[in-house]
């Protein structure tokens, strides 16, 4: 078994040195390669776990694990190449399927789908925003169920969404926590499609406020960082009256999404605490502090009376005591 999966490294290692002589039409249509390559990535996880706990068998995980190395650099460049050279449909045409045959695949309490997507966002996230093909891509490539809403991380059987959000979060987090002055323009374009129903401007600062680095003033340091993403998304509407309507349903999904994933955080205690602590900061009139200020302000107001509301229509405990 060890020659044979010595002679598969070196020959895959071979492929995948001279894969830039490949063309990417060969490597993404029905009759390519991709398809192979997605099945190969499955097995060689799939037999690397299986050895994985297995003391006499270390060295025959070392194999398989250098194997999925290899077969992990050649499907993120296929990736790359697809996203750079307008070859996007017939990739994730591939990747999909692959992805819903595998979706619920697990060995020793790991998932293959968090294996698989950790590989495949390394290269989205990055090559997203340049991808001449980007608009399609969001629109009728990138499959719906994956995007990150309120019904498809509570859909049980939509495993994928939540993946897509652990992943995001992980990403979005340092490049938050690492702000520049400059527009991270990636992260933007992730941020705005990625979660396609709440109004990208206060998505942005809700996560702004939660993965910044905290400072002696949680407040005035989340203020007074840098804000470099954040800047929206185009509407194609009709009148002043549709696109009004779109920005009132995107504000409470957003309250809905925001309430959903960070709960805790967004307690009814804690928004009077955020909101007392905005109260009591000042800044110059019409300065960049303040309009930040008052954004947040504003949003945790607003989130304060939809908590509420919330709180409010739960049923009180002699009330489920009665039906029960």
């Amino acid at each position: 078994m060890k020659d044979n999966l010595i002679i598969a490294s070196k020959l895959l290692g071979d492929f995948n040195n001279f894969i830039a002589n490949r063309s990417t039409t060969f490597l993404t249509r029905s009759d390519g390669m991709l398809s192979n390559i997605l099945e190969w990535h499955f097995g060689m996880w799939k037999k690397g776990h299986g050895y994985l706990y297995k003391k006499d068998k270390l060295d025959v995980w070392g194999l398989y694990s250098d194997l999925s190395r290899t077969i992990d650099s050649i499907f993120r460049e296929i990736e790359t190449r697809a996203l750079k050279e307008r070859e996007s449909f017939p990739f994730f045409e591939r990747f999909k399927k692959h992805a819903e045959k595998y979706k619920k695949e697990s060995e020793a309490s790991r998932h293959y789908n968090e294996y698989l997507f950790d590989t495949f966002y390394q290269v989205f996230f990055q090559h997203i925003y340049d991808a001449p093909e980007k608009y399609e891509i969001w629109d009728h490539y990138f499959p719906k169920e994956w995007k990150i809403t309120k019904s498809n991380l509570q859909n049980p059987e939509n495993i994928i969404s939540n993946v897509s959000l652990r992943h995001f979060l992980k990403w979005a987090s340092g490049r938050i926590w690492q702000t520049r002055e400059e527009n991270d323009f990636s992260l933007n374009e992730v941020s705005s499609n990625l979660f396609p129903e709440v109004d990208p401007i206060i998505w942005a600062e809700i996560l702004i406020f939660f993965y910044s680095p905290l400072g002696e003033d949680r407040f005035r340091s989340v203020i007074e960082r840098p804000w470099n993403f954040g800047f929206g998304r185009a509407y194609i509407y009709s009148n002043e009256e549709e696109i009004s309507k779109i920005f009132e349903e995107e504000e409470i999904s957003t309250f809905e999404l925001s309430y959903l994933l960070f709960k805790n955080k967004l307690s009814m205690i804690n928004l009077e605490g955020y909101i007392k602590s905005l109260e009591k900061l000042s800044y110059l009139e019409e300065s960049k502090e303040e309009r930040k200020r008052l954004s947040l302000l504003s949003y945790f107001t607003k989130m304060l009376v939809f908590v509420r509301k919330k709180e409010q229509s739960k049923p009180n405990q002699s009330e489920e005591d009665s039906t029960t």
